[in-house]
């Protein structure tokens, strides 16, 4: 069969290392910096336009009581992750550690989960593993023939040929993803765009952990930008308003998290900080 060129190899074997439990950790700082966005731009906005809460008065009684109920559901995560970074199972198996623990949960201490919901979950699920596996199968198809055809390395050299800034090849890149993402669904995205990404950034001295990163961040956005904001749909589902009605006020939170990418994306410490420290 054909071979691919020795870089491609030599960079795939560079990718492995990158663990999940490290992107776990690497996540942590990243999030909490997206999510900061949105609560400034959702404090402003409150604030302009006077909007009050359901209750005028801060209620402990309130908060502790969903706590109480919640814990379980608060757990989950807990249960997940500890059980990753202690050793007790892989990431793949934690996926199902995740479900049977939920399934426990809503049937044994809800008493909300009925069987009939169940199978309701299970056929969305079948859909959208179907629908990813045949993207996973096409995408495979796709790095196999980028690596073949050695297209990273010459597009890493046409970028390096216009700039070395950093920076602006970091803008370029979340561009790129925005509008990506505003019109394909986050998984086939990342399959599709990772292969010829991570070898441009790997070449030009960015950390793959970094990278995965920002590329998720970015993706993420498009859960929220129509045409294909699927955030906006659920949103449209639990709050009532129409889904134009959303989408005619989702700008300033979109432009925020924008600004939170640039931030994850400009200063690498931010991510690579947590991991830096656990694997000391």
């Amino acid at each position: 069969g054909l071979m691919a060129p020795p870089e491609a190899i030599a960079l795939h074997g560079q990718f492995d290392t990158v663990s999940i439990p490290k992107l776990f950790i690497a996540g942590v700082i990243p999030g909490l910096i997206m999510a900061s966005t949105l609560l400034i731009t959702n404090y402003v906005i409150s604030k302009k336009r006077g909007y009050k809460g359901l209750l005028e008065a801060w209620s402990t009684d309130d908060i502790n009581d969903s706590l109480r109920r919640g814990i379980w559901s608060i757990l989950a995560p807990f249960l997940i992750l500890g059980g990753i970074y202690s050793g007790i199972f892989t990431p793949t198996e934690s996926a199902v550690v995740a479900i049977f623990y939920s399934l426990f949960v809503g049937f044994f201490l809800h008493k909300e989960l009925k069987f009939k919901n169940v199978l309701k979950s299970l056929t969305t699920t079948t859909w959208i593993t179907g629908r990813v596996l045949l993207i996973l199968f096409a995408a495979t198809v796709f790095g196999r023939l980028l690596i073949e055809q050695r297209i990273p390395v010459h597009v890493a050299d046409a970028l390096l040929s216009v700039t070395d800034n950093m920076y602006l090849v970091w803008a370029l890149t979340i561009m790129l993803l925005l509008f990506i993402g505003m019109f394909m669904e986050t998984l086939a995205a990342i399959m599709i765009i990772v292969p010829v990404l991570l070898p441009i950034m790997y070449m030009l001295g960015a950390d793959p952990t970094h990278v995965g990163i920002v590329i998720v961040c970015t993706l993420s956005i498009g859960f929220a930008t129509p045409p294909l904001g699927e955030n906006i749909f659920v949103a449209s589902g639990i709050g009532g308003s129409t889904v134009e009605q959303i989408t005619a006020r989702i700008h300033p939170f979109v432009l925020a998290s924008v600004v939170g990418v640039f931030i994850i994306a400009f200063f690498p410490s931010l991510t690579l900080w947590l991991p830096n420290l656990v694997s000391g």
